[in-house]
């Protein structure tokens, strides 16, 4: 490097810098400037949505269209929201979209000298089993055609009104020997399959070694970098699509809150700032998976947790049946699961307040989550206030709440609960 090459203090370094046009009167205005304006004013915008990080900002939550929907036709329902792709480019979904699954659809890119074409490698849509990911992305279209001058007849094709920054939807289909130790038929299927997006399982890393035992990419979503998924791409859920139509949609599985730009990545180890978002993901995850099960079991109180999962969340709220309202059986929904007090050991299930759910729900974020054939142990609360209104006669969902064993106890195990009258409370066990 020669001298010339060291910047000095205080020196403009224009590389990479936004360069826009100079107005001043008298200055002849061509497309091309116009165009220059347009190309600043974008690299402006997509240098904040960088700062903010990619995922998404709210909404976009997708379901099962069923007014649409077939077996051999699936439709998807995606609700109205905001992202942000890795390119930093914000992508909005007004008013929401049902989208066929079984259609491909071909952003249409403009032609003229306004737009900056980058055009997205297609997705395959292939009818059959298979594990996909929904992603949104951005499209452009044209729209009317403006009136010219007859100056320029080589540009006449050139002569549209308007291009629309619009957004498209793409079905990604995920190598199937990614996941072909996995069997379908096995209920821990949908959890497994989460849990190695999530880049849990297969259980590699070991923790010996914290400051080289920590990739910066892991797990099946950042494998799909490689395989379909482009940085324009924000992944919105996750789809198990038989030749049975839709098994299941899991959005939490790939989707994730807006991850900033972490600068002390590189000194975090095994606390980079991407494990707490995919933290809260594997707690919305689980939650939605319960949802699931809930409202698809005629007899949910018979379920057992360790059937349907290997991976627990660092933190999860599980509703326990009380007539007339449905949940699951406590004593059956923790049995095989390693859990503090022990049953047995002469204690009930601890009393917590519920004014410490929101603490305590933060503090397990930065826990891992709980592999259920390790013998790792969960601690298992009731909130007090709820059994307390259950115990005057009102009806309210009873519920538990579960963190990681990784945590201290927050029971209340030197709360005075004698000033409480619970002698009418029916808990879920009765």
């Amino acid at each position: 490097m020669s001298a010339s090459d060291v910047m000095q203090l205080q020196q403009p370094l224009e590389r990479g810098g936004i360069r826009s046009v100079n107005f001043f009167n008298g200055r002849l205005l061509s497309s091309k400037d116009l165009m220059r304006e347009q190309t600043a004013r974008r690299e402006s915008d997509w240098r904040l949505g960088l700062a903010l990080g990619d995922g998404v900002a709210s909404g976009l939550e997708v379901e099962i269209d069923t007014t649409h929907n077939t077996d051999d036709a699936p439709v998807v329902k995606v609700a109205a929201g905001l992202a942000i792709n890795r390119r930093g480019q914000s992508l909005r979904l007004v008013g929401g979209a049902s989208v066929a699954l079984t259609r491909r659809f071909d952003a249409i890119g403009a032609s003229c000298l306004f737009t900056e074409c980058q055009p997205i490698a297609g997705g395959t849509y292939v009818r059959g089993a298979g594990v996909y990911v929904l992603t949104i992305a951005p499209a452009e279209l044209t729209e009317g055609k403006a009136p010219t001058n007859g100056l320029d007849p080589a540009n006449v094709r050139c002569n549209t009104d308007a291009t629309v920054e619009a957004v498209q939807f793409r079905l990604i289909k995920v190598n199937q020997l990614r996941y072909a130790d996995l069997d379908p038929a096995d209920p821990q299927y949908r959890n497994r399959l989460a849990y190695r997006f999530f880049g849990i399982e297969p259980r590699e890393q070991s923790y010996a070694d914290p400051w080289r035992d920590d990739p910066e990419t892991y797990g099946l979503l950042d494998t799909l970098r490689g395989e379909g998924l482009s940085d324009h791409d924000v992944p919105l859920a996750l789809v198990y699509w038989t030749s049975d139509g839709i098994q299941f949609i899991d959005t939490w599985a790939v989707r994730r809150a807006l991850l900033a730009p972490d600068g002390l990545a590189a000194l975090s180890f095994v606390a980079r700032r991407r494990r707490l978002v995919e933290a809260h993901a594997m707690c919305a995850q689980f939650q939605a998976h319960l949802a699931d099960l809930l409202a698809g079991t005629t007899n949910p109180a018979t379920i057992a947790a360790v059937d349907h999962f290997r991976w627990l969340p660092p933190f999860g709220m599980v509703p326990l049946q009380r007539p007339p309202l449905r949940g699951f059986f406590e004593q059956n929904f923790f049995s095989g699961i390693v859990r503090r007090p022990a049953p047995g050991s002469g204690q009930d299930t601890p009393f917590i307040d519920a004014r410490v759910l929101g603490a305590l729900r933060e503090r397990a974020l930065t826990a891992t989550p709980t592999d259920l054939t390790e013998e790792e142990f969960v601690w298992v609360y009731r909130p007090w206030q709820s059994v307390r209104v259950a115990a005057a006669g009102q009806t309210v969902q009873p519920m538990v709440v579960f963190a990681s064993g990784l945590m201290p106890d927050f029971g209340l195990a030197r709360f005075d609960m004698s000033r409480f009258d619970f002698s009418n409370y029916v808990n879920s066990d009765g």
